[in-house]
């Protein structure tokens, strides 16, 4: 379950707007994960890329080398995939604070969906952390984005 806990939130009365991000970055770090799912569900590197600073890092789940830069970025969700029809991610718990004016972290799990040309799926639970960073332009970006598969759990 999503815990929002930046000091924003703690005004009485506060609501979070909601809208399509399919524009780009949004203007509160609380919608930069949706944001960043909408993103990545097109299958179009360029609109995930576009959720992250010019020099933002991505270790992705299936890299063994971390990507630099929204260009690198944009390759590495836009690469073709043989017989990959679609994919998708669902985010599950997660928490999200502010740690300094402009800077927010967010940490939890997700899940990878991959839907294959002949109609089967598959599923894979991963974790995450990702660092927000404000821009001059108001909009929030990912910086840092860290993402690994978890662990089967200890029987």
């Amino acid at each position: 379950m999503f815990r929002p806990t930046l000091a924003a939130l703690a005004l009485v009365g506060a609501s979070i707007p909601v809208h399509s991000h399919a524009a780009g970055p949004p203007s509160d770090a609380t919608s930069v994960p949706a944001a960043w799912v909408e993103a990545y569900d097109t299958n179009q590197g360029a609109s995930a890329a576009a959720m992250y600073t010019p020099d933002a890092t991505l270790w992705g789940s299936v890299s063994r080398e971390r990507t630099i830069g929204t260009a690198a970025i944009s390759d590495y969700f836009g690469r073709t995939r043989p017989g990959v029809a679609s994919n998708t991610v669902t985010l599950g718990d997660y928490t999200l604070r502010e740690i300094a004016p402009g800077v927010a972290v967010a940490s939890g799990v997700y899940t990878f969906h991959r839907r294959l040309n002949d109609g089967s799926g598959s599923s894979d639970p991963s974790r995450f952390s990702m660092t927000f960073v404000r821009g001059t332009d108001g909009r929030w970006r990912i910086a840092d984005h860290h993402s690994s598969r978890l662990p089967a759990a200890a029987r």
